[in-house]
């Protein structure tokens, strides 16, 4: 499988599961130069903006390893963006999170990561 094919399953995986747990999805891949947030939902006035990994639990990290400072940054400005071009969505308190999904597709959810 290549690796897009695997991003986009675990993106798949991600959606699926956050809306059993009352998201609403709203856009996936949502993209502008600055870079790509792969899952933007809703639950409870609360705006999630998702990225997505797959790993193997063989695979130590804490979650917030993916977040790097150049990371956090484009994610920050895709948010301003997103905002700009849907601005019913400002009164939303915001979480950057990441899903992460591992070989049994087992999803763990860490939200408000910063």
């Amino acid at each position: 499988m290549k690796t897009t094919d695997v991003g986009y399953v675990g993106e798949q995986i991600a959606a699926l599961h956050l809306q059993k747990s009352g998201h609403t999805i709203l856009f996936t891949n949502f993209r502008n130069r600055n870079g790509e947030i792969d899952i933007i939902s809703i639950s409870e006035e609360v705006l999630y903006c998702t990225e997505v990994k797959n790993w193997s639990n063989s695979l130590h990290f804490h979650p917030l390893c993916v977040f790097n400072e150049t990371k956090k940054k484009r994610m920050k400005k895709l948010y301003y963006y997103l905002i700009k071009k849907h601005p019913a969505l400002v009164h939303l308190t915001v979480s950057f999170s990441l899903a992460h999904i591992n070989e049994k597709r087992e999803v763990h959810f860490y939200s408000h990561l910063f």
